[in-house]
């Protein structure tokens, strides 16, 4: 109000009022000009290139591009630090809408102060709250995408499962807070009111009891911390989808047996009923773990037993190896088998002295005799200095000494196929025929004395060369089966690939082990012929 100055200063003009004002101020007169002026214009609000003056439009604007609302609405004051335009903008839409029931003033009031004035929540719980209010019997949409309870349901039983998609995205939303209360604004999510609350209490209450849980694996403590939050909400939200998913999770895996697993009846003893959301979550989450924990214990204590099976075999081939051995060496170094194997080292050597013998009269029988008996005891006399040399060498083989005495024929149609042996048998005939040639011609030229002063320090090489092994010992039995048994005595007697693989958690390697240990001591006793 302001005076008139064509009153004398008395009046008092009513040209600013814009508001009823039924009264009389003292004993003036109010002029009252409002009600013969035209309604004030009110400034439609654009969004998304659409004008809008209805809460209907601007909710399904809001559906279909919610982006721009949010950019538009929440996101221009947080660059610039004071308040957007387009905030003033909806702010001053929202105050000037017409048709509001004293019911929406209330809740235009609650929602403009203490959600969208609300610096801590996020744009998106802000868009969400906004089209909660315009739109409450609509569609829920979140981000562009509607909200039904069969998604709800999803984002618990995939999203919590996985580290993307659509699922995981709305599940990670909803742990972030906030989501179910601004959804349960929707009047058909309206069921959802509480569950924010009630979640997070139940949250809270099943992490410190699985804090207190004894021997929970680390798989399943990490899973406490974790993916358990998503089956807790399942079993809050009410709607039927979730608790079909939920039954059949619970029926698909059986509990291990009352005790076998404590850890799992700890929980289940305090898990407040199979109805409450800790016991859905144990029921479905944690009998998999124990189930799984149980089985791998049977699978275990299966292969203890099952090595243990194979470890006392292993002893038991073991010590029959050990006795087989030691009966064979027995045998192999009796005084019987030692005077055997010098009867047959006197026969060998003696018969291949004696097949040289008739070399020196081939050659100088004929024109010399004298000459040829001289050189005839050179060469017993030579093998005899070859015989004293080998002779320790064969009582120490014993009865692995087997020279074919028995089966000559066989042993030349051998020598004959073998070029090597040939080789050989021609080099040691030259070599006799070398001999008796040379020692034939110093007997003729410079006398016996002279050159069986000559043949002294032959018959000392021949005697150290056969000492050393230059004579075949004919033991290669004998050393195939020191062979055999020495390379699995390393460490217990059994060969270390064999015994790692005794050890070894899976079953068929187990058995090729086994197997590998019993072929390994065939043959120790294939050949009984010297028994």
């Amino acid at each position: 109000m302001s005076r008139d100055s064509e009153s004398g200063g008395d009046g008092v003009s009513g040209n600013i009022f814009h508001g009823p004002a039924p009264f009389q101020l003292g004993d003036r007169n109010v002029q009252i000009n409002h009600i013969h002026q035209a309604t004030p214009h009110r400034r439609p609000l654009v969004l998304a290139g659409a004008t809008l003056s209805t809460r209907e439009e601007l909710a399904a604007v809001i559906r279909r591009d919610w982006a721009a609302a949010r950019r538009q609405f929440f996101e221009g004051a947080a660059t610039t630090g004071a308040p957007s335009d387009g905030w003033l903008g909806l702010l001053a839409w929202l105050r000037d809408l017409d048709g509001l029931t004293a019911g929406d003033l209330t809740a235009q009031i609650e929602l403009i102060d203490h959600r969208l004035r609300d610096d801590a929540l996020p744009a998106d719980l802000k868009v969400l709250h906004l089209l909660g209010w315009l739109d409450p019997e609509g569609e829920a949409v979140w981000r562009g995408t509607v909200v039904t309870p069969e998604s709800l349901s999803e984002a618990c039983r995939i999203g919590r499962l996985r580290e993307s998609g659509p699922e995981w995205e709305l599940y990670r939303d909803l742990c972030e807070g906030g989501l179910l209360d601004a959804l349960s604004r929707f009047s058909r999510l309206s069921a959802l009111r509480g569950t924010q609350r009630a979640w997070d209490e139940v949250w809270g209450s099943w992490r410190r009891l699985a804090a207190q849980v004894p021997g929970l694996p680390p798989e399943g403590r990490e899973w406490a911390e974790s993916g358990a939050r998503g089956l807790l909400l399942a079993a809050l939200l009410p709607y039927s989808e979730t608790r079909t998913w939920l039954r059949a999770g619970c029926e698909r895996v059986a509990p291990p047996p009352t005790g076998e697993i404590e850890w799992y009846d700890w929980l289940r003893a305090r898990d407040g009923g199979s109805d409450t959301p800790v016991g859905w979550l144990v029921r479905a989450d944690f009998t998999a773990f124990a189930a799984a924990q149980a089985e791998q214990r049977r699978r275990q204590a299966e292969a203890d037993r099952q090595n243990q099976r194979i470890r006392t075999t292993l002893d038991a081939a073991s010590a029959l190896r050990q006795r087989q051995w030691a009966d064979y060496e027995g045998r192999r170094l009796s005084p019987a088998a030692r005077l055997e194997a010098v009867v047959r080292a006197t026969l060998w050597l003696g018969a291949w002295g004696a097949a040289t013998i008739p070399v020196a009269w081939i050659m100088w029988g004929w024109i010399r005799p004298d000459i040829a008996a001289t050189l005839s005891w050179y060469l017993v006399t030579l093998t005899l200095a070859a015989y004293a040399g080998w002779l320790p060498r064969v009582i120490r083989l014993g009865a692995a000494y087997q020279p074919p005495l028995g089966r000559v024929r066989e042993w030349a149609e051998e020598a004959r196929a073998d070029r090597g042996s040939i080789r050989r048998g021609l080099f040691r005939a030259g070599l006799v025929v070398g001999f008796v040639l040379f020692f034939g011609v110093l007997l003729h030229d410079v006398g016996v004395i002279v050159t069986t002063i000559l043949l002294t320090p032959l018959l000392g090489a021949a005697f150290h060369f056969a000492r050393i092994g230059a004579i075949r010992d004919w033991a290669d039995d004998h050393r195939e089966r020191l062979r055999d048994y020495q390379s699995g005595r390393a460490g217990s007697g059994v060969a270390q690939d064999i015994s790692e693989g005794v050890r070894s958690p899976s079953a068929r390697v187990r058995a090729d082990a086994y197997h590998a240990f019993m072929r390994q001591f065939t043959g120790l006793d294939h050949n009984r012929r010297d028994e």
